[in-house]
């Protein structure tokens, strides 16, 4: 690809360090903490246990059984799985935005083991290349490896071993998780609302994410951008779920007012 611009003379930890930090002050979703060498601190586990043990998967999937009530195996496993997928793809995608394609190691990338935990991400030495953002499709072909093949396609695989869900489905999570963290840096970081767009575009329109959503502009004079999945996670079968903002099943009148009240909120 064009747009890789090297590790330069430090290796790149000026500008993976940087690129931290950028996360760090993001917040949320994007967060990504970085741990010290040697054992990771208690309760954290990688990323590659998640993958190679489907039981740690199975518990979160049972935790949040417990939590909703009598519902059904597969709509707890779609929520779980879009937590987890949320967490991989906001860091990666604002990451890429700021210049650097993350390596993500799954057993260098860790998370909270706790039932009642969010799921934060922390990582181990975390390692990059820098990559110029404006290379929209190429920074979306190195963002395959890491993210959709490394984590996201095992990440899928493990739900399945557990729980009967659809994989369009979860693939299409992977693809609304692309979608909220576009919509998130549009509000956030208005300055890169084009390129976290393009790039978004591009990473989940080849693959098994393709045709599974896409990212909107209602309004071409401001950086808002918004999410149109084709699929359903099947959140509204929670009781008092609902639907959410990029469901296939609200009507155009109804997401249309949506978008118009999220743009007209005062900056986050």
């Amino acid at each position: 690809m064009t747009g890789v611009r090297g590790p330069g003379a430090d290796g790149g930890a000026t500008v993976v360090t940087r690129a931290i930090e950028e996360l760090t002050r993001l917040g949320g979703f994007f967060a990504l903490v970085p741990v010290g060498p040697g054992n990771p601190p208690p309760g954290l586990r990688s990323f590659a246990e998640l993958y190679e043990r489907p039981g740690l998967l199975g518990a979160r999937i049972e935790s949040a059984r417990q939590r909703y009530g009598a519902v059904e195996p597969r709509v707890c496993a779609s929520v779980v799985h879009l937590g987890f997928a949320a967490r991989l793809v906001s860091p990666s995608l604002a990451a890429a935005c700021a210049g650097v394609v993350l390596e993500l190691p799954p057993a260098s990338l860790f998370w909270q083991d706790a039932p009642d935990a969010s799921v934060s991400s922390r990582i181990a030495a975390p390692r990059g290349v820098e990559v110029d953002p404006a290379d929209a499709a190429g920074v979306a072909d190195l963002l395959r490896g890491p993210l959709v093949e490394h984590h996201l396609r095992p990440l899928g695989a493990a739900v399945r071993s557990g729980v009967k869900v659809s994989e369009r489905l979860l693939w299409g999570n992977a693809a609304s998780a692309v979608g909220g963290a576009v919509q998130m840096l549009s509000r956030l970081r208005p300055e890169w609302a084009d390129r976290a767009d393009a790039i978004g575009t591009a990473l989940i329109g080849r693959g098994p994410t393709a045709s599974l959503g896409s990212v909107v502009r209602p309004d071409t004079a401001g950086p808002h951008r918004f999410f149109v999945r084709r699929s359903c996670c099947l959140y509204y079968r929670l009781p008092g779920g609902g639907l959410c903002g990029d469901c296939a099943l609200l009507d155009p009148a109804t997401r249309l007012g949506q978008w118009r009240a999220a743009m007209a909120e005062r900056p986050l």
